[in-house]
Formats: structure tokens, sequence, C-alpha cells
């Protein structure tokens, strides 16, 4: 199994990505060419698997949860070990990322570009608009923004 895509099926990808697109059920099941009932029930099965996701990333990573969003595809929490806040991720072209709060040092990581596009694609996945010039910071300066966008809405 993928941690990327093996949490949901190729057709609940589908519906997460109308879903977070800003269709509603009613356009999802005219979309998708079924009742509104199975696209509700398709959604419950979605938040389950999403929430099951974030919560077992939470364990592996000893987070202390804050907050689930399983509809926005988030978990908050902290880490007490570091002593740093957490978010992790869930997205379609992601799947699941844990992204710690705090100054980086990045610019001598090895993951600096990896980071980087993961950021900027979750950003671009979730509508989030970073500031000119944003491909040339940090990742821990994206993820900062990323952070606040996220806690904000």
């Amino acid at each position: 199994m993928s941690f990327r895509f093996g949490y949901l099926t190729p057709k609940q990808r589908k519906y997460w990505g109308l879903r977070r697109n800003g269709l509603t059920q009613a356009e999802i099941s005219r979309e998708m060419d079924v009742t509104r009932q199975t696209v509700n029930k398709t959604f419950n099965a979605i938040d389950s698997r999403v929430s099951k996701a974030l919560l077992e990333a939470a364990e592996v990573n000893k987070v202390e949860i804050s907050r689930v969003d399983p509809k926005r595809g988030f978990l908050l929490g902290r880490s007490p070990s570091l002593g740093m806040d957490v978010l992790v991720t869930f997205s379609d072209r992601n799947g699941i990322l844990v992204w710690y709060r705090g100054e980086g040092g990045c610019s001598e990581c090895s993951w600096l570009s990896s980071c980087k596009q993961k950021l900027l694609m979750e950003a671009e996945d979730r509508g989030i608009q970073f500031p000119e010039g944003a491909e040339d910071r940090e990742p821990s300066k994206l993820a900062e923004i990323l952070f606040k966008k996220i806690t904000e809405e």
C-alpha cells in the first residue's frame, strides 16, 4: 500500500478532488452521475479514511492532537518531545505530510528542493496564495505561511 494513494481508492480521490474544488454534493452527484445519497455515503467513507490516516500519522510521530479536520485534510497538534507545533496534511498529490513549526536551517538540508516543491503543491491544492517570490524562500518560511493560512480558516 502506498502512503500517498493507499488511503483512498481512485474513485474516492476523484470525489475528494471535486469537493476540494468547492463543488456541492448536488453538483458532485450530477458530475459523477450518482444519487446524492451515494455522494453522502462516499464522503462519510472518505472522511473516515482521511481521519484515520491523519490520526495514524500523529500517533507515529507522537503528536498530541489539538484539532482534526478530515474534510479539509489536516491535523494540528504539538510534539512534546521537540516542543514544536505540528501540522499534518493530507492531499491527493502529496498524501500524508508532517510539518514541524520551527526555524529551518533548510539551506543545509538535502531535502530542501523536495520540501519546497511539496509545500508549493500543498498551497496550490488548498487555494493558498504565497507571496510574490515564494519560490526563493526557505521551506521553513513557506511552512509557516501554510500553518498560518490553514489555522486561520
